[in-house]
């Protein structure tokens, strides 16, 4: 029975070594994906900010009052879908000198759930055996196995309870 507890801690801990090495892998992608939004944030605004460059001196805000002011109703829609678009791009372009700064916490704290579901969506398993990605690999894998112990513990020891409290209560 030893050796099958030591089969089961020993599973337990090559599974928390294959996930952590994958934290890594979901943090770049998760970065590619955050540059690759922000690439098409500032191609969408880019031909607005052209405008406001041209005839207002650099300021999206007056080319958006602009649209507003002309008292036409799809204009003036278009001047809120322009301000959208300024800022997502804002938005977008602060969030990836974040990433750039810390990588991981940002990932782990940031709100862009609408990316994170797309990279999750097609994240595929990788083994990339960098620095950081084996440092995650060993950490994850001591944190699943000594869960693993633990709940084992917790579980062996309530059903030892239990049985002996059956088998008292019988006498």
């Amino acid at each position: 029975m030893s050796k099958f507890l030591d089969y089961i801690r020993l599973s337990f801990f090559a599974c928390g070594l294959l996930l952590g090495v994958q934290i890594p892998a979901y943090v770049s992608d998760f970065g590619q994906a955050l540059n690759a939004q922000l690439i098409e944030a500032n191609n969408a605004i880019s031909p607005f900010k052209n405008d406001a460059a041209t005839y207002f001196n650099n300021d999206l805000n007056k080319l958006i009052k602009h649209y507003k002011n002309l008292g036409d109703k799809i204009v003036g829609k278009g001047a809120e879908h322009i301000h959208t678009l300024n800022m997502r791009q804002q938005s977008l372009q602060l969030a990836v000198e974040q990433f750039k700064q810390s990588p991981y916490v940002f990932t782990l704290t940031s709100n862009l759930s609408d990316i994170k579901q797309q990279v999750w969506q097609r994240f595929e398993g990788q083994i990339v055996l960098k620095k950081d990605s084996i440092i995650a690999a060993i950490i994850s894998a001591i944190i699943i196995a000594v869960l693993a112990e633990l709940l084992g513990f917790l579980l062996i020891s309530g059903l030892k309870r239990g049985y002996n409290r059956l088998f008292t209560a019988q006498k």
